[in-house]
């Protein structure tokens, strides 16, 4: 595993999205009842934002067609996407929130 700082924990809210912009990848990263989720900014039905969605909990609506996801975990919620999304470990050092990348 290779995590690496992505943010300081501070910048990240409870229940709103945060779009990083890594060489590879664009992340999303949120916080949901006190543990952070990091997971691609890329709908797996069609390649849209995802971070342009709605998140309610634990779960995010893509803002194109609706499919739904759970951010713990990836898991498809509701069609039409039949992909998980793309999820990667977190570890919070100190003030920095870490993200392994390499595990996607």
């Amino acid at each position: 595993m290779a995590f690496k700082k992505l943010v300081s924990i501070g910048e990240i809210a409870e229940g709103k999205l945060t779009v990083v912009k890594t060489r590879h990848f664009s992340v999303v990263i949120t916080k949901w009842e006190n543990e952070y989720f990091a997971f691609e900014d890329s709908c797996t039905h069609d390649g849209e934002e995802i971070s342009c969605g709605k998140l309610e909990g634990c779960v995010i609506t893509c803002p194109r067609h609706f499919a739904k996801f759970d951010i713990r975990n990836g898991s498809v919620l509701a069609l039409p996407a039949t992909e998980p999304l793309t999820i990667f470990p977190t570890k919070v050092n100190g003030d920095d929130l870490e993200v392994d990348l390499e595990f996607a």
